[in-house]
């Protein structure tokens, strides 16, 4: 759900029909070939770790190519910090109380159309292929309308290789006449980071204060010292989170050389990854500060002319949806959160005026000298404008919120606390709006399996 307060442009094309001098009837246009589209998600990489969005060192060379190649958004921001729910935004183009998946573990109900179901009913072939646990089947509901849905991952995850080994086998097999759908979800950039053999190594820079105490780590992440200890240095963990998104990367380049350049290709991530900011260490999932909340999207669509151009504005993950239909030629369903960023990206800026509103799980912590805790299925909120964002903590013994100009404040280091500010604040309306639609998210209903491997990526309290 998103507050629109600039006016709403819809553009129509014009058709021209000329007519020649010669008598014999011209031979009917022949109706072009449908796009396939391939939608990548890289779980858990943050914007500001890709080179083509700032970062100092090369993790990204694949996608740096494709941005290239297509066009970026600069200021995207996911409306859940957890997987499930994330990718549940993707593929309906709606909000977590829209879709109603608010945890890790709660299924998509099958009474929403997704962007699968919808190309499947078009004619597509549809595969997909994911990494992670909270991926598979029974966990997101997400395999609905896709002819194959490889999500044999052993564990809690496997590697982005043998991910890709698989969707290229399948693309292989395709016919050449139809138009496909490939999603590709790879889980390497996710804790534990454990990148193959010389990828973190090139990503070794740069110099950080120790961790204050080990236990601040979580149990997935720790990486220990031959010594025995638990490395407390913020370098061992920053430069294998690099590494696994270099990984990732290398990985993409090997599917893309498969796919050729004419079908739609749309890259993004379901969140970003707290890694020493706001002293919660490598992790997310309970967090709504910038470097959980800003994502990639990069979109090459080889019939627009828009190569290398970098959209300015706030954009979200509702919108890959309507975006992805529209680029596709396919109708666009009435009633979503997201809108079409095609006019948008042409003209180079998204309009000001939007506010993002994205939920995490609550989770215990100590903020502004406040011990905060919250009742069972708890979850936190935030809204993000253009400049301002402020984040809505619903604990027991009375709401907290944070307000921050992001325009002063990138860092997030100096909010404004208290209702008085929050009611004031140019963005307190959308997550007002928000909340008094919604109820109470049922918790999800997981054996002890689930719980466990939940519980192994951080996923659980």
């Amino acid at each position: 759900m998103r507050i629109r307060l600039g006016t709403h442009l819809q553009l129509a094309g014009i058709s021209l029909l000329l007519f020649g001098a010669a008598a014999a009837p011209s031979p009917a246009p022949t109706a072009p070939t449908p796009t396939s589209l391939v939608l990548i998600s890289i779980d858990t990489t943050r914007a500001d770790h890709l080179h083509c969005y700032g970062y100092p060192l090369p993790t990204s060379p694949t996608l740096d190519r494709l941005a290239s190649e297509g066009f970026l958004f600069e200021n995207v921001i996911t409306q859940a910090v957890n997987t499930g729910p994330s990718h549940a935004t993707i593929f309906t183009g709606l909000l977590p109380m829209g879709h109603g998946v608010r945890f890790n573990g709660i299924p998509l109900g099958v009474e929403f159309e997704t962007l699968t179901t919808l190309l499947a009913k078009a004619g597509y072939r549809t595969g997909g292929f994911v990494s992670g646990y909270t991926m598979i089947a029974s966990q997101c509901g997400l395999q609905r309308g896709f002819e194959v849905y490889d999500d044999q991952v052993l564990k809690e995850a496997r590697p982005a290789g043998e991910t890709v080994d698989r969707a290229l086998v399948w693309l292989k097999g395709l016919p050449p006449d139809k138009p496909y759908f490939l999603f590709l979800h790879l889980f390497d950039p996710h804790g534990k980071y454990d990148p193959p053999a010389g990828y973190a190594e090139k990503f070794r820079t740069g110099k950080y204060d120790p961790i204050p105490n080990a236990d601040l780590i979580p149990d997935y992440q720790r990486q220990e010292l031959p010594d025995g200890e638990i490395s407390r240095d913020p370098l061992d963990y920053i430069s294998r989170y690099d590494g696994e998104i270099a990984y990732a990367d290398s990985q993409i380049a090997r599917l893309l050389a498969q796919v050729g350049n004419k079908a739609v290709v749309i890259i993004t991530s379901d969140h970003g990854e707290t890694l020493v900011e706001h002293d919660y260490y490598f992790s997310h999932g309970a967090r709504l500060y910038e470097e959980a909340l800003r994502v990639p999207l990069i979109v090459r669509a080889p019939r627009l002319s828009l190569k290398g151009k970098r959209i300015g504005g706030l954009a979200t993950l509702a919108d890959v949806l309507p975006t992805a239909l529209t680029l596709l030629g396919q109708p666009v369903p009435r009633r979503l959160a997201g809108r079409n960023l095609i006019p948008f990206a042409r003209l180079g800026a998204i309009t000001a005026g939007s506010a993002a509103i994205t939920e995490a799980r609550a989770a215990p912590m100590s903020l502004a000298g406040r011990q905060l805790t919250y009742p069972p299925r708890g979850l936190v909120f935030s809204a993000h404008g253009d400049r301002y964002k402020l984040i809505d903590y619903p604990a027991s013994g009375g709401t907290l919120y944070e307000l921050f100009d992001l325009e002063k404040d990138r860092g997030e280091k100096n909010p404004t606390y208290g209702a008085e500010a929050a009611r004031q604040s140019p963005v307190y309306q959308a997550l007002d709006f928000y909340l008094v639609g919604g109820r109470s998210p049922e918790p999800p209903d997981l054996d002890e399996e689930a719980k466990k491997k939940l519980r192994s990526l951080g996923y659980l309290n």
